[in-house]
């Protein structure tokens, strides 16, 4: 079953989706949001992408479905997220995808804030 996603987050210039294929390697933190320091606080460097602003993973990647691509595992705080450990995006072994049966592309069980052991907090699965 395909899945319409209306879900957009906006990183390095363009538009992504959750459950879209992502080509490229490097992509701007999104702990950090590619600032390279954490947020509310001076001077201390993110600890992901060590102050470098940018992650890289290896190609083809997805948006992280556990945090919706932010790189925190609640929203307004300094804790990673436990899927993704902060990048925002993940590595899917294959382009041919679709969205995983278990948690329905939310990256997490319903009633559950832990990644899904299905997909591990990607949202998808392969073909």
């Amino acid at each position: 079953m395909e899945t319409e996603w209306k879900t957009y987050q906006w990183r390095g210039g363009r538009m992504m989706r959750k459950n879209e294929v992502i080509e490229g390697e490097v992509f701007e933190c999104a702990f950090c949001k590619g600032s390279g320091f954490l947020t509310g606080a001076k001077g201390i460097k993110c600890p992901v992408c060590r102050g470098e602003g940018i992650v890289s993973t290896k190609a083809p990647a997805v948006l992280c479905a556990f945090c919706n691509g932010s790189g925190k595992a609640y929203p307004r705080t300094n804790i990673t997220c436990p899927a993704c450990f902060g990048k925002g995006v993940m590595s899917v072994s294959t382009k041919d995808i679709e969205t995983c049966p278990t948690c329905k592309g939310r990256g997490r069980k319903a009633g559950s804030s832990l990644p899904c052991l299905t997909c591990r907090g990607k949202g998808v699965v392969s073909k």
